[in-house]
């Protein structure tokens, strides 16, 4: 999954807000989604985020963290979003 909020916030609250991964790539045809490359240290699989089945669990759920999104990876996570949530993209 991906802690998808503020540094500040996840600081304050006891939850975090997550985007859940599946390694099922035939979702990545869906709207609201993000493809999210596996790589040498990070995720061992290819797998899409699902910005459409956003939610928040208790900060104490996440165990480690395993790599950090890449330009890409953060700027089409943020069209998934926007696209889950009905909100136009930024100009």
């Amino acid at each position: 999954m991906v802690v998808w909020q503020s540094d500040t916030l996840t600081s304050v609250l006891e939850s975090v807000l997550v985007v859940p991964l599946t390694t099922n790539l035939g979702r990545a045809r869906l709207a609201g989604t993000a493809l999210l490359a596996a790589s040498e240290g990070g995720l061992q699989e290819d797998s899409v985020a699902l910005a459409f089945q956003i939610r928040a669990i208790p900060k104490r759920a996440l165990l480690s963290r395993v790599r950090g999104l890449t330009e890409t990876e953060m700027a089409e996570l943020e069209l998934a979003t926007d696209e889950a949530l009905g909100r136009e993209p930024a100009s």
